[in-house]
């Protein structure tokens, strides 16, 4: 679909009278009242971009493609005082129009619930169930293991919990974090198997107030992973991680928040045949507000990532940097650059990328937006056929149902 297409429909829709809802951050614009106190929120987004560089190969293989998304979502939500509930789904096809064995329907559901039994218990519980795919040249076939004639599609279910012990003002409070991961390969069985996982995550995280907005932040996380099928070659990869860090948190004043946080990570596996690891690692978030309508954000992070087939865990460095200015109650931009180094840990492979975009945002009518976007991304490695370089424009249009 074309974007002259994409704007008939916008004006079809427009012309019968049919209402229309625009996402801004996530939240609707326009919300459907039904029974109980539930809201819903229907939306769709359609979207063409083209992609220079479909595959992420070096000068051989080099392939582009125009590619076009349908996107509709629907949000119900309901609020009792302070407690809130939300579901979510989200559905997206993608047709690749020179590369129709890339073509992929991905499906998104999640369910979110935030809970304040009184001013010192809450409770945040959440549960995605996703069906997505990796694109051709991420992901598992960007190893040493080789592309798959299709995207490797999987399966994630992911469950979620926070305790927080402690009023916002408290000296003292604490925050208690579960999660579980299962991860499951749908197809190309043959290559994607291994990479099946379980993933369970404890944390706990200790506020201290030293100003009145500001408190020293002291953390503990843990994760336990499992590889449920093995190898056929390569000892398995269950091991631990275990990450202990301490910073600083501040809302001091309207125009700045952050927090600050630096430790030590440990990765640890279960055979003797990986070697144990452990690096420093460091979380930084900044958000300041230069105006009310001009945002800055930086952040910038170290952490242990899953391998895809080479070496034993990635190791992460990022930093990341965006502006977003809204020009006029209509018109809002977006420029981000992100720079980050992965390091495979006990493999030769060392990749630093470089990521740059720019967006526009257009409200054309209360119920109506236009966006454009161009990005830029660069891979550079120090592994032969590894480099390469990515132009992507894309059109969107988002409009209710």
């Amino acid at each position: 679909m074309n974007s002259s297409t994409q704007l008939a429909g916008v004006a079809v829709l427009s012309l019968l009278g049919i209402p229309v809802l625009v996402q801004a951050d996530n939240e609707s614009l326009i919300n459907y009242p039904l029974d109980f106190g539930i809201t819903a929120s229907p939306a769709i987004e359609i979207s063409t971009r083209h992609d220079d560089n479909i595959f992420l190969q070096d000068k051989i293989g080099v392939k582009s493609s125009w590619i076009t998304e349908l996107a509709p979502s629907i949000k119900l939500s309901a609020q009792q005082g302070a407690n809130n509930y939300t579901a979510n789904y989200t559905l997206k096809a993608g047709r690749y129009h020179s590369s129709r064995n890339d073509d992929y329907v991905d499906h998104l559901f999640q369910l979110n619930s935030h809970n304040e039994f009184n001013l010192r218990n809450k409770l945040d519980l959440s549960f995605d169930y996703l069906k997505l795919h990796e694109r051709r040249g991420t992901g598992i076939s960007d190893s040493i293991i080789g592309v798959s004639k299709t995207p490797d599609e999987y399966r994630d279910l992911l469950f979620k919990g926070s305790y927080t012990y402690g009023g916002d003002q408290a000296t003292g409070r604490l925050k208690f974090d579960a999660s579980h991961l299962d991860k499951k390969y749908t197809n190309n069985r043959d290559k994607t198997r291994v990479f099946d996982r379980k993933e369970d995550g404890f944390g706990g995280t200790f506020f201290y107030r030293i100003m009145p907005k500001t408190s020293m932040v002291f953390e503990a996380v843990y994760k336990d992973i499992e590889y449920i099928n093995d190898p056929a070659v390569v000892a398995k990869l269950d091991g631990d991680e275990q990450t202990y860090q301490i910073g600083v948190t501040w809302d001091t004043t309207v125009k700045t928040t952050g927090v600050v946080k630096i430790g030590k990570t440990y990765k640890n596996f279960d055979t003797n045949v990986r070697d144990d690891d452990d690096f420093t690692s460091w979380e930084l978030g900044v958000k300041w507000a230069l105006r009310s309508y001009s945002v800055v954000n930086i952040s910038s992070k170290s952490y242990p990532s899953e391998t895809n087939g080479t070496g034993n865990f990635v190791r992460n460095k990022l930093f990341d940097i965006s502006w977003g200015h809204a020009w006029s109650d209509r018109l809002s931009s977006t420029l981000q650059t992100s720079f980050r180094n992965e390091d495979y840990v006990d493999s030769p492979r060392d990749d630093d990328l470089v990521f740059y975009s720019a967006a526009m945002d257009y409200q054309f009518q209360r119920t109506v937006s236009f966006g454009v976007n161009y990005s830029y991304s660069t891979r550079d490695s120090n592994i032969n056929f590894q480099d390469y370089a990515d132009n992507i424009v894309l059109f969107s249009v988002k409009i209710g149902m």
